[in-house]
């Protein structure tokens, strides 16, 4: 008992020399405020370094060189320009600056951001089309949706139809043949017409601007176009296919429309159509590699509205 005491009378004054000792320090410095933070415009307060590094604007110099800014503006006779290079505002004579040169470097990035953003949407086309299953069903339509089976398909008016194959017939011209014979040197080339029977074909639409789909039955790439096709007595042209006697190359000869294609699951293609089709005769033919033309054609026609 006594002993705690003394403990507790000689620890009192060491803790009170403890405490004099420092209160007498100096005390610590106060810490400096945060930057203030960018404008809400996007625009960085003067004096702070913008995060992350946004991409500049080169503004050229008649002296060659090249100032690399976030946003400029013209003020009378001065360029005010935040610089990326110093994080700060500068104003620069616009008399220094080349404003031909700036203006077509302007026009080039901006080609290439599209360029760039273009290939992207490509890039993200084909990678959510490769995560979807072939047999999944698509919606065309709202609650309307494709086969799975391999096929080639037409969406008009809210429906789907499968497109028919039929078969072209390949006739030589005799005209042609005849100069091959009076022309013996192989400058004159062959030329064959692609027909098909019968003046119209069996599928109707009356859908001016209808979409196609495509599954290709062996999960090949297709290369199709649309061709619009010439009604003769009875029989519908589709196309000629030249070939030269020299070289054995060969070139068709066709009214082919403006599609364009998307994928939309792996083995599985969209065409769209640039503008809408006029009342007629229209096929879609097949170019195989290292084959040439296939002659099983899709056909269809596409019938005038009817008059109210």
């Amino acid at each position: 008992m006594n002993r705690s005491l003394v403990f507790g009378t000689l620890a009192a004054p060491v803790a009170l020399l403890c405490a004099l000792s420092a209160g007498s320090q100096t005390p610590p410095a106060q810490e400096k405020p945060a930057p203030a933070a960018p404008a809400a415009s996007g625009v960085p307060a003067p004096g702070t370094v913008p995060n992350p590094p946004p991409q500049g604007t080169r503004i050229f110099l008649k002296d060659g060189n090249y100032l690399l800014a976030r946003e400029y503006k013209i003020q009378g006779d001065r360029v005010r320009l935040w610089s990326v290079e110093r994080s700060e505002w500068e104003e620069i004579p616009t008399g220094l600056v080349d404003w031909d040169a700036t203006h077509k470097g302007e026009a080039e990035d901006a080609a290439r951001t599209r360029e760039i953003d273009e290939k992207l949407k490509a890039i993200q086309q084909h990678e959510r089309a490769a995560s979807l299953n072939v047999d999944a069903s698509v919606e065309v339509a709202p609650n309307v949706y494709l086969p799975d089976e391999a096929g080639f398909y037409v969406v008009a008016n809210g429906t789907v139809a499968t497109l028919s194959q039929d078969l072209a017939q390949s006739t030589l011209s005799k005209r042609r043949l005849l100069a091959q014979i009076m022309v013996p040197i192989p400058v004159i080339a062959s030329k064959h017409n692609v027909d098909l029977k019968e003046a119209h074909a069996k599928l109707r639409l009356n859908d001016p601007q209808p979409e196609f789909y495509f599954r290709p039955a062996d999960q090949r790439e297709p290369d199709v176009a649309l061709v619009k096709v010439d009604v003769h007595g009875n029989s519908r042209h589709i196309t000629e296919v030249n070939t030269l006697a020299a070289t054995g190359e060969t070139h068709t000869k066709e009214k082919q429309m403006l599609l364009e294609r998307w994928v939309v699951a792996r083995g599985t293609y969209r065409y769209t159509l640039a503008k809408k089709l006029d009342p007629g005769e229209y096929a879609f033919v097949e170019n195989i590699p290292s084959q040439g033309l296939e002659l099983y054609v899709w056909d269809f026609g596409i019938d005038a509205p009817a008059k109210p």
